[in-house]
């Protein structure tokens, strides 16, 4: 793009990159008390209520201009993509693989958006590309070896849902509903929920108890799904796919930050070396975007 980026996306691409981070050691906790799938349920319904209230406030005449025609079937198809296909085939995942390796799947999302650029003749930026390759190859030594069982199964849900997360991208991106952008972002959530909850009654999941809900984990957990998706969603149509899902890359890091001081976990020469390539590779992403 050639157009600076303006206060409002600079901040939805802040809240992608370290809210995002900062989800994952949060998640992992809660996974030890609580069953993912009703991780996945809580989150949903818990984030569409906060969307709903955000609608409230910021636009409240746009229920009025619901209408069920042609412009609601992608809606409804990214909405499933999101969740519960996405959210609930990486719950299921997390149980089989490392994560690390779901981490690795999901930094190629950038790669994966330079090469659909590539494959619809849209030519990349050279510095996009560069901070793209930059970024990958930090990634790989950021992760290293991963540790654990692993199972094949586990591998290709994982890969499942960061291509459901990337169809879902496109998809929301090229289908404009014309509604208020706010409440297209709560209808997109709402309709998630209620395919995690099919989901839920479908794998005859444990019951949600109320302390779960309350357990100030997920409560965190469910503000920073709401803010995730408010501006993943609110900046998709107005930065390069590049800097878009160059959280891929940054949410890791993040998590490692946090889960040192936090959590006491270690960070050898090798992974604070490899952050370093990958803020560069960031920083080259992002400078394709505010270059005139």
């Amino acid at each position: 793009m050639s157009t600076r980026l303006n206060r409002m996306t600079i901040f939805g691409v802040g809240v992608m990159w370290f809210v995002g981070g900062g989800i994952y050691p949060f998640l992992s906790h809660a996974a030890e008390t609580i069953n993912p799938i009703n991780i996945v349920l809580i989150r949903a319904w818990g984030s569409a209520t906060i969307l709903f209230l955000a609608v409230l406030i910021l636009a409240p005449k746009s229920p009025h201009t619901f209408r069920f025609d042609r412009s609601f079937i992608p809606i409804v198809i990214s909405s499933a993509m999101y969740s519960p296909l996405c959210s609930i085939s990486l719950a299921w995942s997390s149980s089989r693989i490392p994560g690390a390796i779901t981490s690795l799947l999901y930094s190629t999302l950038p790669a994966m958006s330079i090469i659909f650029l590539a494959l619809k003749g849209q030519r990349p930026s050279r510095l996009a590309t560069s901070g793209v390759v930059v970024a990958s190859i930090a990634m790989v030594f950021l992760i290293g070896a991963p540790q654990g069982s692993v199972q094949i199964a586990g591998i290709f849900a994982a890969l499942l849902s960061t291509f459901a997360w990337f169809a879902a991208t496109e998809i929301w991106i090229k289908y404009e509903s014309g509604y208020p952008l706010i409440f297209a972002i709560f209808l997109q959530v709402f309709i998630g929920a209620i395919g995690t909850t099919i989901v839920h009654f479908v794998m005859k999941a444990p019951a949600v108890h109320i302390q779960d809900v309350l357990n100030p984990t997920m409560i965190f957990l469910i503000i920073a799904l709401a803010s995730q998706y408010w501006a993943y969603l609110g900046i998709s149509r107005r930065v390069s796919p590049a800097l878009l899902t160059s959280f891929a890359f940054v949410n890791p890091l993040v998590a490692g930050i946090i889960g040192y001081f936090a959590f006491g976990q270690k960070l050898g020469v090798v992974q604070l070396i490899a952050g370093a390539l990958l803020l560069l590779g960031v920083y080259l992403v992002v400078k394709s975007e505010t270059t005139a």
